[in-house]
């Protein structure tokens, strides 16, 4: 009887502890509204290398955009994450390179603003999600 009452009472503790915790994401400097933006949500540094995203979610643009930016919402539980957002403008849910190798379309990095040509490691755009985060700013970059 103990066992199943403790049984019981981890089960409910771990529910309450594994609430999600909802907060939006400010997406600004886009600069038109073709197409969609893809939000990926990664837990790891081998989720993001393998590019196996726990959470994807698209937003039509041109129903959503006011001036630059799109405001969402997630609700995810709390730990650590990262955020990459894709402006995929021609909708075919992958990011576009030129003949060099150059992206033709905004991307950006939760709490990281991306400045190198290289792909970012997992640890620059991570953020520990808690009850208090209310809010993430991701600013796109276009090459």
């Amino acid at each position: 009887m103990k066992f199943y009452l403790f049984s019981l009472l981890l089960f409910f503790s771990y529910n309450v502890y594994a609430q999600n915790i909802p907060f939006k994401i400010e997406i600004n400097n886009l600069r038109n509204t073709k197409g969609n933006i893809v939000i990926s949500v990664f837990k790891d540094h081998k989720s993001f290398e393998a590019e196996i995203h726990l959470v994807k979610k698209e937003k039509s643009k041109k129903e959503n955009m006011k001036n630059t930016t799109i405001i969402t919402e997630l609700s995810l539980p709390p730990g650590i994450y990262g955020l990459v957002v894709l402006d995929d403008e021609n909708s075919n849910n992958e990011m576009d390179y030129n003949l060099i190798g150059m992206p033709k379309e905004g991307y950006g990095f939760s709490n990281f603003y991306h400045t190198n040509f290289s792909k970012p490691k997992f640890a620059d755009f991570s953020f520990e999600l808690t009850p208090n985060t209310s809010k993430m700013l991701i600013r796109l970059k276009y090459m």
